[in-house]
């Protein structure tokens, strides 16, 4: 096999210059929007200031604090002087991987970065309306969600080889015609790193240096980056003390990356190949918005209620992509082959939420606050956006995935505030969300979350400073491969943290 391989190599010399020059877009299906996009952008977090985190995001009847625009805006209508507040810290990442088809032992992988949680500016306007003695305008800024994340995976053992894949795409189609449709992202790829050759003088069914529906032994690495924030324009108002009533729209700015490595030893001891190398890269940027409305009401000088809903959040997202491959041989030999970019615009559509709050003030002493929070993720939607970048595709298949996968999820938060002294706050919070997907997903891990934080702050009639940590763990499964690759997917244990500092000043 090594002569027929030289042979090979050497005739297709030029066809690798020649390859680097072609720039076609591809299809839809390479730019890989799916269901779990869908579910990306729709779990967001009530990430905001010092005290909303430090109490767990349970803020939705309570007010006059600038991450009530993410919440509940009616808690703008409640302040009674301005405000500027800033919060940054530092956000963690940490996912353990674990294979059980595998010999392989679990990885656990660390992220850390430093983040600007959330900073705006409140301002509250005396009115001649006795009725309405004050109402705020206010514009702030929250990250909303935070993607990074580092996922590997050494020494497993797969049964077959994606390099198979490749192989199955390319059968029937002529060699030079690999350079078209979608061939380039993979099977052209393959072709150029000699990875694919000719089956004999047939020149469109192809053999590959191994068999490839012999185990392989496989390293995985996939890098995860990027963010959603959301600036907040809100407007609010109290009628009598009694009713706060407020409004926010939103604007989002999404940036997500992700670039893969996938690298397959042979353990065939009589093939060529020492190793190959498959790089994927991808880029998300795009924007969206988004609608809240909400009412809080003092039932009593010790009680108040709260309701808000949340819009659907339309987001208008562009991928940016490219893969390459390297194969590594025996004889030393080293070849590479990188892809045209290709780019894809599209839309999606999150689904709403319904937020239900409560709080009681014991005295003077403590504040106990909970919130309900609803959405029925099977309504999050795919869409194409009519642009050079697409081309009419429906989505139809990938929408019937996000209805069949996902389900209504319910998130319950409590936040408990502790007056210390006259002018320290000690806070916590805890909640849990249910699992997002439904018994059709197939997912065999349990997809509920559970978080924890607690907070500390010294306040006085002008200023305030403090501290927040807060945590989130949960299961998913992934699939490295195709699942009949793979057989069963990974399991990902994963935990999210963040400690922040923060200052304010009333005006």
């Amino acid at each position: 096999m090594m002569n027929d391989y030289m042979t090979c190599k050497i005739k297709r010399a030029g066809g690798l210059v020649m390859f680097a020059f072609v720039s076609l877009f591809p299809f839809h299906t390479l730019s890989a929007q799916n269901e779990t996009d869908v579910l990306r952008y729709s779990l967001t977090e009530s990430l905001g200031s010092i005290r909303t985190t430090g109490m767990g995001g349970a803020y939705g009847s309570l007010g006059a604090d600038l991450a009530c625009s993410v919440i509940n805006p009616a808690g703008i209508g409640m302040y009674r002087r301005g405000d500027v507040s800033l919060s940054m810290g530092l956000h963690s990442s940490k996912t353990k991987t674990s294979l059980s088809s595998s010999i392989s032992l679990p990885q656990t992988e660390n992220d850390l970065s430093a983040r600007v949680g959330s900073i705006g500016l409140a301002l509250t306007i005396p009115s001649v309306n006795p009725d309405w003695p004050f109402v705020t305008v206010a514009i702030s800024h929250h990250k909303r969600a935070i993607f990074n994340q580092v996922l590997k995976l050494e020494n497993a053992e797969f049964q077959q080889s994606l390099l198979g894949v490749f192989q199955g795409l390319a059968t029937g189609v002529y060699n030079e015609d690999l350079n078209n449709g979608e061939y380039p992202f993979t099977a052209s790829l393959a072709w150029y790193t000699y990875l694919l050759d000719p089956d004999g003088e047939d020149n469109y069914n192809y053999v590959t240096p191994f068999a490839t529906d012999a185990p392989v032994m496989v390293d995985r690495t996939i890098e995860r980056s990027g963010n959603m924030g959301e600036t907040q324009y809100s407007f609010g108002g109290t009628f009598r003390d009694r009713i706060s009533i407020g409004a926010t729209v939103g604007t989002s700015k999404v940036y997500f990356s992700e670039d893969s490595r996938h690298t397959e030893t042979p353990l065939d001891p009589g093939t060529d190949l020492a190793q190959w190398t498959y790089y994927e890269s991808l880029v998300v940027e795009g924007t969206g918005i988004i609608g809240r409305i909400g009412i809080i009401a003092n039932i009593s000088k010790w009680m108040r209620v709260g309701f808000a809903w949340h819009s659907p959040t339309r987001l208008k997202l562009t991928d940016t992509y490219s893969r390459s491959v390297n194969s590594r041989w025996k004889d030393g030999d080293v070849y590479t082959a990188d892809s045209p970019e290709g780019g894809y615009e599209y839309l999606i559509v999150t689904p709403s939420k319904t937020i239900v709050s409560g709080s009681f003030l014991i005295g003077k002493i403590a504040l106990l606050s909970a919130d309900y929070e609803t959405t029925n993720l099977s309504n999050g939607k795919l869409k194409d956006v009519d642009s050079w970048l697409s081309n009419g595709y429906d989505f139809e298949a990938e929408n019937e995935s996000v209805e069949a996968s996902y389900n209504r999820i319910h998130e319950v938060r409590i936040g408990l505030e502790m007056r210390v002294a006259k002018n320290w706050r000690i806070r916590s919070g805890t909640g849990m969300v249910t699992s997002p997907y439904s018994m059709e997903s197939g997912v065999m891990s349990n997809g509920t979350r559970y978080k924890a934080s607690l907070g500390i702050e010294f306040r006085n009639e002008d200023w305030y400073v403090g501290a927040a940590w807060t945590r989130s763990w949960f299961e998913e499964d992934l699939y490295f491969l195709d699942p009949e690759l793979q057989g069963d997917p990974a399991n990902l244990s994963r935990s999210m943290g963040m400690f922040s500092i923060g200052a304010g000043k009333r005006l």
